[in-house]
């Protein structure tokens, strides 16, 4: 048999550079039967190199390398033991650099077989009864001597790092960056490996031909696998008397009553049978530990498929009925299912940190660990890391990326460049260093470091060492925690109206049944809900002129990059359009959706109806899509499916355009549950905005939460006929907060401004009453010159000295402050301070401020307190001849000239791969959506890097009720 060991890969981080597809694929070619990789002191990438390694035939043995002082010991696993003891080496070394696996080794290695081309270590571990050999490789033989010596067995190895002699110099940059040095700097004695290439099969033969015994040792390890092929996930405990499946039927049932008030004989069929194929599954324990964290926290958001389950929905880990809403829980979870069950929880993002806390706290720290991701090089970044790598500038840097990106590598004509961006090629996609997933968590029976190494997490979390993928390929069932700041928005407005008497009942609320929600929904008035108030989405609600919850599922889904093509068809089909259903058999499938695909089930489904697919081979087919396979595993069930549908009798011209909208689902998509879910949120927020608008747009700002910058809220704040006041040294909290239709801007938005300034403004208030006077404020709070700077600046302490222009506040602020620490503390003590009531404040005066003032203002907040910032460039608006945004609709299918001031972006490819952008302006009067397509965008694309308005000249267009301006050009105002 021919077996190689002792490879290393990419997954040495910032050493090997050698891609794993491209070792094994070197591997195949080699007709190597047998191989191990021993990356350095970690296994990071064990489920990649186990599935090159299955997709190409090879057995894979899993092993690692261990650095010492001495010398590399390598580790082989033989059996599940030897692989706990290995993870656990691993995760100490992780946790404590300066770890030596050699103690724990001399006493114990059961389950191990040891390797090293070390003589110190060698003789360290020679009498521990270790199964030990002296490896030798084609670049070291030294430790034969010692071997023989020892009577300890020689085993051959290769120790490669490279593929070939052309990947040192990639290698001796990945070092200079681990290194934070230059490569000239680097000298091999130090910081470089000689030698590390792989060799063919008969060098590697010839290599090792004097010691034939170390080649058969080679072949007699073992290929064990430590992935379980049974799912990893926490016991629950109950009581003696009871059992996890009771526990959760007791549950299920109490929360059904709360949910339903009543349980009628289809609720509880459905949760029968759900609850069978959980219990037969095992997973009674997951739902239990979901319905513990789930109430660890104000507001959640079950989603993804697990919203199909009516389980889920009495555990309130998930909150849109099931049943109301047609949701395939096949999708979720079934008989023929392998897959675990997979929810993920949004909770407010402000609230996550402690909900991770308090599930680490009641699971035990020892057996929960965060999941990782595996950062990798970008070409952007690999070239400037290796640039600085060979001792170039940020500033020659930046220069030569412009060349490059612009006119090409061609265009570098300085051969120093020319290898740095060779590098920086086969840099590219390699793995760089590891981090913590934004939500990913598991939960284990046993100790954590039982199942996997695990490193420590930047804020202390135990790290799991793999990814999602890997993660789940070793058996772990996956938790999601997520943060949603639409969560936390809906949160603080309801406790806003709590605090003016105004009090929701949310057992009854039901906001996609009011009726001027969905007409606001339907009219596109959507900026701040939850995930419907981009410009695409709410150009798509005007287009179709559906607000009500069914509609709003299917488009939270069918806005799809990849289903482009597909939503004009949806609009005119949903206006009156005839259609019919692409096949017969798709019609109960796709009846709701007019017959396109929109949900990720959709998949599945028809691949059952149409080309007899399995529940779990459609299923299978469904991910590979998702994750944008390709290649052999996509052509397998490609070919499954078109013979499928021929012996169903379908048109090979209708299979075809089956194909390629299913194809559409590549990467991001939705399911039902999911959408729904979604869309509970937004009718949610949207029921807010519309019934309690000031509240709302207080709580997105206040969250920073949106897709748009402030400035777009405060418009949009505006056009909805809100009264805006503040920054007020005495009205505003560190949040923005809502009183009737006031929006009181909060101390949060003035950039400059420190926290604990912030925070000594609100307890002085709290202790001492409102202030009335500049100087009691400067004495009161004792401030620092930049925070009175930055006070003064927003407009803060207008209300005190109304009559006084900002500079002379200033100049009473600092000398009161100098005053005051000149005659020390004792004097503003001595004297009783007043409490300054809110009825005691002069009402403010509103005077002209200047554009010095106006500036300064919105260099502060980003945005002005009273005005749209256009008027900071009246001076050049006087002069213009154009229409106002709000006179749009009146003048269809004309040319226009606007002020436009740019709210957000989104660039996008076309068929052709060229880019174009779709930009969303406003002007003092109301917002609107433009399209400058490839020709103009590429023109004029470095205008819209600026925030300074442009005038803005095109062609108004009514695309199916939605109104957009496609650019002829764009001019800098003033210009």
């Amino acid at each position: 048999m021919r077996s190689r060991l002792a490879l290393s890969t990419a997954y040495s981080l910032l050493f090997s550079p050698v891609a794993v597809d491209d070792l094994f694929n070197r591997l195949q070619a080699m007709q190597v039967e047998q191989v191990a990789i021993t990356d350095r002191d970690n296994l990071y990438g064990y489920p990649v190199y186990r599935e090159a390694a299955k997709e190409r035939g090879i057995s894979l043995v899993c092993a690692c390398l261990l650095t010492e002082r001495q010398g590399d010991l390598f580790a082989f696993v033989q059996d599940q033991k030897g692989y706990e003891l290995l993870c656990t080496l691993i995760s100490k070394r992780n946790l404590d650099p300066s770890f030596s696996y050699l103690p724990t080794l001399k006493k114990t290695s059961e389950g191990l077989v040891l390797a090293t081309t070390s003589s110190a270590i060698l003789s360290q571990l020679a009498d521990t009864g270790a199964a030990l050999y002296g490896a030798i490789s084609p670049d070291s033989l030294q430790i034969i001597t010692t071997a023989k010596k020892l009577a300890v067995p020689l085993l051959a190895i290769d120790g490669a790092f490279l593929l070939e002699e052309g990947q040192r110099e990639v290698h001796r940059v990945l070092r200079a960056i681990a290194l934070h040095k230059s490569v000239g700097s680097l000298t091999e004695e130090a910081y470089i490996q000689k030698g590390g290439i792989l060799l063919r099969q008969e060098e590697w033969e010839q290599a090792f031909a004097p010691w034939p015994e170390a080649i058969e040792h080679a072949q007699i390890l073992i290929p064990y696998d430590p992935f379980s092929s049974s799912l990893i996930f926490p016991t629950y405990p109950v009581t003696a008397q009871g059992s996890a499946e009771e526990e959760l039927k007791n549950r299920v049932y109490l929360g059904a009553e709360n949910r339903y008030g009543e349980i009628n004989d289809a609720i509880m069929e459905r949760i029968d049978y759900e609850l069978g194929i959980i219990n037969e599954k095992g997973f009674a324990p997951y739902f239990l530990v979901m319905h513990d964290i789930v109430q660890m926290s104000s507001r959640t958001c079950g989603r993804g498929s697990g919203a199909a389950s009516i389980v889920s929905y009495s555990l309130f880990i998930t909150n849109v009925d099931p049943i109301a809403h047609h949701l395939y829980f096949e999708r979720f979870l079934s008989p023929s299912r392998q897959d675990p069950p997979d929810i993920d929880v949004d909770f407010a993002w402000d609230e996550r940190d402690g909900v991770f806390a308090a599930v680490f706290e009641r699971f035990g720290i020892e057996h929960c660990a965060r999941v990782a991701n595996h950062n990798r090089f970008r070409l952007r970044s690999a070239i400037r890391e290796t640039a600085r790598c060979y001792g170039l500038s940020d500033a020659q840097i930046t220069k030569a990326e412009e060349t490059l990106f612009m006119k090409g590598v061609d265009a570098l004509l300085d051969p120093l460049w020319q290898t740095i961006v060779r590098i920086a090629t086969a840099l590219d996609r390699l793995p760089k260093e590891i981090s913590m997933h934004c939500g990913g968590l598991v939960i284990t029976p046993k100790e954590i470091t039982r199942y996997a190494p695990i490193l420590r997490s930047a804020d202390g979390y135990p790290l799991l060492s793999w990814e999602k993928e890997g993660t789940e390929m070793a058996g772990f069932v996956k938790i999601d925690l997520l943060g949603n700041r639409s969560l936390a928005v809906i949160r603080d407005t309801l406790q806003n109206l709590r605090e003016e008497g105004v009090s929701l009942d949310e057992r009854t609320w039901q906001p996609a049944e009011d009726a001027e929600t969905v007409n606001a929904l339907a009219r596109g008035d959507s900026m701040g809900v939850f995930y419907i108030e981009s410009p695409a989405m709410r150009q798509l609600q005007k287009k179709t002129g559906r607000g009500d919850f069914a509609h709003i599922v299917i488009h939270s889904s069918l806005i799809r990059p990849a289903a482009n093509k597909y939503i004009n068809e949806y609009v005119q089909r949903l206006k009156g359009k005839r259609w019919e259903p692409l096949h017969p058999r798709l019609a109960y499938i796709l009846d709701e959706t007019y017959g396109i695909l929109c949900y990720q089930e959709d998949v599945s489904k028809t691949a059952v109806a149409l080309a007899g697919f399995s529940q779990a081979d459609a299923d299978q087919l469904r991910k590979i899509i998702a994750k944008k396979a390709d290649g052999k595993r996509l052509q397998v069930f490609r070919d499954q499916f078109f013979a499928g549908c021929e012996k169903n009798g379908v048109n090979p011209s209708i299979a075809e355009q089956i194909w390629l909208m299913m194809l559409s689902f590549d990467g991001y998509s939705f399911c039902k549950p999911h959408s729904a879910s979604y869309a509970m949120v937004s009718f949610q927020s949207a029921y807010l905005r519309v019934h309690h608008p000031a509240h709302f747009i207080a709580a997105v700002l206040t969250n920073q939460g949106g897709y748009y910058r402030p400035q777009a809220y405060i418009s949009e704040a505006r056009r909805m006929g809100l009264t805006l006041t503040g920054p007020d040294i005495n009205t505003s909290r560190i949040a923005y907060w809502a009183e009737g239709n006031t929006l009181i801007i909060g101390l949060m938005a003035i950039a400059e401004l420190s926290r604990n300034a912030m925070k000594r403004i609100i307890e002085e208030r709290k202790q001492g009453g409102w202030f009335s006077t500049l100087e009691e404020a400067s004495h009161r709070l004792a401030l620092g010159r930049e925070d009175l700077v930055a006070l003064v600046a927003s407009g803060a302490f207008d209300s005190l000295a109304p009559a006084r222009k900002r500079s002379d506040q200033l100049r009473i602020l600092l000398t009161t402050t100098r005053s005051h620490s000149c005659n020390g503390q004792a004097d503003l003590f001595s004297i009783e301070q007043p409490h300054y009531k809110k009825e005691q404040l002069p009402v403010a005066i509103q005077r002209p401020y200047s554009e010095g003032e106006l500036h300064r203002e919105f260099a502060s907040l980003g945005f002005l307190r009273n005005h749209h910032p256009l008027v900071l460039y009246a001076h050049l608006l006087s002069s213009v001849h154009r229409i106002k945004a709000c006179e749009i609709d009146q003048n269809v299918e004309r040319y226009v000239t606007l002020i436009g001031y740019q709210i957000t972006q989104k660039q996008v490819l076309t068929k052709t791969g060229e880019c174009m952008s779709f930009v969303s302006f406003e002007d003092e009067t109301a917002l609107y959506e433009t399209v400058l397509f490839p020709e103009l965008y590429k023109r004029l694309y470095p205008l819209l890097a600026g925030r300074w308005p442009l005038l803005v000249f095109g062609l108004v267009k009514n695309d199916e009720g939605a109104l957009i301006v496609e650019v002829q050009n764009l001019r800098k105002l003033g210009s």
